[in-house]
């Protein structure tokens, strides 16, 4: 996965003096790569990312010596100022330090592997050794820089645990670079946690042959969210018939955009993203601290689509085992992921249960970022149903719902929006 490369910088050019206009110090360097002066380092420092705090996390107070007599050592010691910690969690990205040497004429670099001391990246000063006899270094410039990185790694998969139920007071929650052993389709992933994958923006092309681009990454569940996974949250299931399809892993249904938002806060999209508190979206924000919401009707497509121009994501025919519809349903919802993913991972996406969006219903928004009609009288609904045909299922169909319809084929999937990307 693609490295972030937006920085923020902290050099060093020797004890007393301190400047952003910096330059590689000096230093010579014997064959064996010992040092042949006591004297600091030259440094340079990177910690990734823009910070979302009121006083961006930074390092400063960067020192890097060699031990004297030389042993083949070179302390190195920073200051970190602010939770990168919780900017981490914010940005949904892996964090890992990252210690080099670059030979500046040669146009080398080493990354150490023999690093001990304080490796954490917690607020506070740390100390680190780098031990470089032990991985056979040897420079022969006299110009060697030291660098200390923070380096952030996006997180694909981002998974909500919510078996402490609907009395807990907050959710853990878990990033994954890759999937667990055994993958996320099987039943805990669809009962008592929540499975978002991350989508990195772009652009797709909308029926009527206008684009969309989106500019930002975001999340987009995996799965349609389950009757259980509804349970946990609010305590309750809406489902109580078991005519359309009843169990832990088959989609909540008999739902609303106003049970899922809220009828007051809630119904003010576009003009606010706020929601209810004891709507199910209020809780789970509580709960998380995350910005979880509904698609907008542009991701939901983005999403669907996963790179597709056809009408539907697998094709311009509705064929294969992608989707529960009229012909193969029964007339009943089925439990998810039970159908093929689409390019990127995401299941059900056309069928089983329609899945409702932010936007109102209105003329078709296209161009960068759309959030639809500023107003209108039902909310967008997509992908179709178990009940639908298969014009219903394709990746453009738009379906509408009253925002307070507690339709039978009503559900939803989540959206995880990343604010400071």
């Amino acid at each position: 996965m693609p490295k972030e490369n937006s920085y923020e910088k902290s050099y060093a050019r020797n004890p007393h003096e301190w400047s952003d206009d910096w330059r590689c110090a000096s230093i010579a360097m014997p064959k064996r790569g010992c040092l042949s002066c006591k004297g600091l380092l030259a440094v340079m420092v990177i910690i990734a990312g823009q910070m979302a705090f009121a006083i961006a996390p930074t390092i400063t107070g960067v020192t890097a010596q060699q031990r004297y007599p030389w042993n083949g050592k070179v302390d190195i010691s920073y200051t970190i100022t602010g939770d990168i910690a919780a900017e981490a969690k914010q940005r949904a990205v892996f964090t890992s330090l990252t210690v080099s040497a670059i030979d500046m004429v040669a146009n080398t670099t080493n990354i150490a592997t023999q690093l001990s001391g304080d490796l954490s990246l917690e607020e506070g000063t740390h100390a680190i050794v780098w031990d470089m006899d032990a991985e056979g270094l040897s420079f022969k410039s006299s110009n060697v820089v030291f660098k200390v990185l923070c380096e952030t790694t996006p997180a694909t998969y981002c998974v909500i645990d919510l078996s402490a139920g609907s009395k807990a007071s907050s959710y853990p929650v878990i990033y994954f670079a890759e999937p667990p052993s055994g993958g996320f389709n099987i039943d805990t992933y669809k009962a008592s946690k929540l499975v978002l994958r991350r989508l990195d923006g772009g652009t797709y092309k909308m029926q009527n042959s206008s684009y969309v681009t989106l500019t930002k990454p975001f999340y987009m569940g995996v799965f349609e969210v389950t009757q259980k996974q509804w349970e946990l949250v609010m305590g309750s299931n809406p489902c109580s018939s078991t005519s359309f399809g009843k169990g832990n892993t088959y989609p909540v249904h008999y739902v609303s955009y106003a049970m899922i938002r809220g009828s007051s806060k809630g119904a003010k999209w576009p003009s606010s993203s706020a929601v209810d508190t004891d709507s199910f979206m209020g809780k789970l924000r509580a709960r998380t601290g995350l910005d979880l919401d509904l698609p907008t009707e542009a991701q939901w497509e983005y999403a669907c689509r996963a790179g597709t121009t056809t009408t539907y994501y697998w094709g311009n025919s509705m064929s294969g085992n992608y989707a529960w519809y009229y012909n193969n349903s029964s007339y009943s919802t089925h439990p998810v992921g039970t159908k093929t993913a689409n390019a990127w991972g995401l299941y059900d996406m056309s069928g089983n249960v329609w899945e409702l969006c932010l936007d109102w219903k209105g003329t078709l928004s296209y161009g960068t970022d759309p959030k639809g009609a500023t107003s209108g009288n039902y909310r967008v609904k997509r992908g179709g149903c178990r009940g639908s045909n298969g014009d219903e299922c394709t990746s453009s169909y738009r379906g509408v719902s009253l925002s307070s319809n507690e339709d039978r084929d009503n559900g939803f999937r989540l959206v995880g929006n990343l604010q400071n990307q």
